[in-house]
Formats: structure tokens, sequence, C-alpha cells
């Protein structure tokens, strides 16, 4: 049985204003993942549904990405980090209007104690083992979205194949 090692809670500003809808390509791939839908705080744990949704998890420890690093990103982290938990933002899975901007952002939240990381190192950090048995997709992502990973694979493979066509020796 696989222990779930993450608990997703997905927020975005409603549908009717310019923080929302969410993106459809975040819903294909959340599949039936609930959506909470801020009126407008850009500090998520401002929103009491946010904020029950992440205490629900019982998790301390959160990782946090979004579009908007240096608005609601940088503020939903300070917020994570006065209510006690550990932020980790995924400094390559949020974006800004700027480089400047997005780096001003990320060393503010620094400063205040979040870690920054990135979406590789938080992958690598979950599947921890190649023997999981997530394994196959932890590979895939790697193959699609690493070159280097999808090279090393492929030499792998090659090898393997090359060794089952060799003869065995009698």
């Amino acid at each position: 049985m696989l222990q779930c090692l993450f608990h997703l809670v997905v927020t975005n500003g409603l549908p009717s204003k310019p923080s929302g809808p969410l993106y459809p390509q975040l819903l294909d791939v959340l599949v039936d993942q609930p959506v909470i839908e801020r009126p407008g705080f850009f500090n998520c744990f401002s929103d009491e549904a946010f904020a029950e949704a992440v205490r629900q998890t019982g998790r301390r420890k959160l990782v946090i990405g979004g579009v908007s690093t240096e608005g609601c990103v940088l503020q939903t982290v300070l917020g994570a980090l006065r209510e006690g938990y550990e932020a980790y933002v995924v400094v390559d899975a949020s974006a800004s209007l700027t480089t400047e901007t997005h780096l001003t952002a990320v060393q503010r939240m620094v400063q205040a104690g979040a870690v920054p990381v990135t979406w590789y190192s938080v992958t690598g950090e979950f599947q921890a083992d190649h023997r999981n048995p997530t394994a196959l997709l932890y590979q895939q992502i790697m193959r699609e979205h690493v070159p280097a990973m999808s090279m090393g694979v492929e030499l792998y493979l090659a090898t393997q194949q090359q060794a089952r066509l060799q003869p065995v020796a009698s």
C-alpha cells in the first residue's frame, strides 16, 4: 500500500475576478482535487476555508508555489510562517512580472524564514528511493523534463538490451 507522502491544498481567486478561474491546464492534472476559491485575500491563510483545509492535513511543513511570487505566494508564505508552519517556496514553480520582482520576493521570504526549493528537489525528496512504488512515474517525469536524466535512462536501457543480446557462454 502506498503511503500518502503529501496532501494537496489548491486555491485560486474567484472565477469572476482577474485572479480566476484556475488555468485549464492545472484543472486537467488536478482531476477531482477541490479548488478553494478565495474572494480576494493575497494571504491564503486569511481565508478560513483554506486555513482549515491546511490544518486538516495535520502537516506542519508546507511546500508553496503559485502564479504571483511577489503577490499571493509571498503573502501566503509570510502567513504560513506567522501561523508557525515551516514554509518551502518552490521558486521555479512560481512566476512574477519580472526577474527582479521574483528575486526580491524570494529574498524577502528567505529573510522571513522560508526555504527556497526547486520542483526537481521537491520531487526527488518525495521519491527518495528508486525502489518506491511511484518510481516509474517519477522516472517518466524526469525523462520528460530533465534531459540529463533522460540520457542516463537511455544509456541504462541500451546497456540492458545489449546484455540480453549477448550469447551466454557455456
